[in-house]
Formats: C-alpha cells, sequence, structure tokens
C-alpha cells in the first residue's frame, strides 16, 4: 500500500511539473498578444495627438492668432527681444483635470522652445512636460521637432526625435520609448490660417520596454496617416517586435476610430486602442 502510495505521489509530481512548464511556454510562444499590441498602437496615437497640439498653438500664434485667456488651454508666449518671433510656448491646463476639446481630461504643461518658424525648413522645436497627464496617464521626457528640407514628393518634412518618453498610469505601469520618426507634411500647408485640412505622413522606428517589462521594437511599415481633424490613426502599418516573437498591425482603412487588426500565423486577430492604462484586465 506504502508503495503504491508514493507511486501516485511520483506520478503527479510529474503531471503537475509538465503543467506548469506547459503554461509557461505558452505565456512565452504568446507575448504578442491583443494588450501588448493595444498599447503599442495607443502610445503612437498618444504621441501624435501632441504633436498636432504643439503644431496647432504654434501655427496659429505665427499667424496672429490668439486664444482667450479664460479658455481652456492657457497658451502663454514668451517672444524674442526686439522681434514678434515667438521663443516658447507654454500650453498649460492648470494643476487639476479639465475636458479639452475632444473630452479627454488633462492638467499640467507642455512645454516648447521654438527655433525659428515651423512652416519653414530649418525650424527646431524642443518639448518638454511638466507633469502632464491626459486621461491620467502621465507623460514625461523629451521630443525634439527638427526640419529636415523637402522629401522627394517635394513635401516639407521633419525629423522627430523622442528622448526617455516615458508614458505612466493610475498604477504605476509604465511604458518608455525612444528613436526617431519623420514627419511628412503632405496637405495643408498652402492653408496656414486653416490647421483642420492639415495632414502628414509618419515614418520611423521606436524602441523602449513596454509595461510587463519586456524590450520591443516597433518599426512603421506603411507610413502612419495623420490628421489635425482626427484624433486616432486612420491607415498605417507596424512591425511590432517583442523578444523572440513579431507581428504586423495596422491602424484600419482610413476611418477616424480607434479599431485595428494584427496579423499573427496568418490569423487576423482585432483590437481596439486608447484606454489609456496598461495591462487593463479583459472581462
Amino acid at each position: 500500500m506504502r508503495i503504491r502510495k508514493e507511486l501516485c505521489y511520483f506520478v503527479a509530481s510529474i503531471i503537475m511539473f509538465g503543467s506548469c512548464d506547459s503554461t509557461e511556454h505558452e505565456l512565452e510562444v504568446n507575448i504578442t498578444n491583443p494588450v501588448n499590441v493595444e498599447e503599442n498602437a495607443m502610445v503612437n496615437c498618444i504621441i501624435e495627438n501632441i504633436l498636432n497640439e504643439v503644431e496647432y498653438n504654434v501655427l496659429s500664434i505665427e499667424n496672429g492668432f490668439t486664444t482667450k485667456q479664460d479658455s481652456l488651454p492657457q497658451v502663454k508666449v514668451v517672444y524674442n527681444d526686439n522681434s514678434d518671433q515667438a521663443s516658447s510656448v507654454i500650453i498649460d491646463y492648470g494643476s487639476e483635470n479639465r475636458a479639452d476639446y475632444l473630452g479627454r481630461l488633462k492638467r499640467g504643461k507642455i512645454s516648447t522652445k521654438l527655433d525659428g518658424i515651423i512652416s519653414d525648413k530649418n525650424c527646431c522645436l524642443a518639448i518638454e512636460f511638466q507633469h502632464f497627464y491626459i486621461n491620467n496617464l502621465n507623460v514625461s521626457g523629451h521630443i525634439e521637432l527638427n526640419g529636415s528640407g523637402l522629401s522627394s514628393n517635394q513635401n516639407l518634412q521633419f525629423e522627430v526625435i523622442f528622448n526617455d518618453l516615458i508614458f505612466t498610469d493610475e498604477k504605476g505601469n509604465s511604458y518608455s520609448l525612444e528613436g526617431t520618426k519623420t514627419r511628412e507634411w503632405i496637405e495643408g500647408f498652402e492653408t496656414a490660417d486653416n490647421p483642420w485640412d492639415d495632414q502628414f505622413l509618419i515614418g520611423g522606428i521606436t524602441t523602449g520596454v513596454n509595461s510587463e517589462g519586456r524590450e520591443y521594437k516597433s518599426e512603421i511599415l506603411t507610413p502612419l496617416l495623420i490628421s489635425h481633424a482626427c484624433q486616432f490613426i486612420p491607415v498605417g502599418e507596424v512591425l511590432f517586435s517583442l523578444k523572440n516573437e513579431e507581428c504586423t498591425y495596422n491602424y484600419g482603412s482610413n476611418l477616424c476610430d480607434n479599431k485595428g487588426f494584427y496579423i499573427k500565423e496568418d490569423e487576423k486577430i482585432d483590437f481596439e486602442y486608447g484606454r489609456y492604462q496598461f495591462r487593463y484586465q479583459s472581462k
């Protein structure tokens, strides 16, 4: 009887060990999952929204448009000595959450130092964040936007450099990003008084550490289409690599929504992005 019991324990331990090893292996081969893809898609979208907001306010100032003092955000402008050219622009939402025109809650400041005019190929912007939150997601770090001349299509183009950019949600989950992108101004350049027809094509590669603590790489295969008139990314394709896995995700088919899909092992999987939090628990 004792030998039989010991044999049962031995068999059970083998089953448990095999089960744990199988689960661990399953986690390893499924790291390019909807949560990781959605987080990368969301971070890309937030970055472009921020750049759109900075460009909108800088262009408004350059073209002589000013915001009302009691409006939100308050836009503070510092000019060069004996000049009507701005040297810095501060977008200030205050210390408490306030809704922007799209209903997103924001607080804190986005500060931009200017060297030149944004519509000029020699322009340079240095963007930093001061206790800035969007829907309670903290954004910190630095962004540089430098004019890089004309593209092959004769459109004004910028180089965008991301330094130590970190996104942190309310639960303390963080997501870092560094790298360089290109930003080609394809529509709206001739109508400076109407920012809503501005469109940009985005390319480039970024890397970082995701909210699981895994290193990733995000390479734009088909340029992202960005518009001041849409808060989402309607078109674009990204090769997303995480550890030893990769998949290609797509922002959709030219619709202004937060829906996309990715291909993994010839299977199409739909996703939605824009939760402003990391490692959410799906129901």
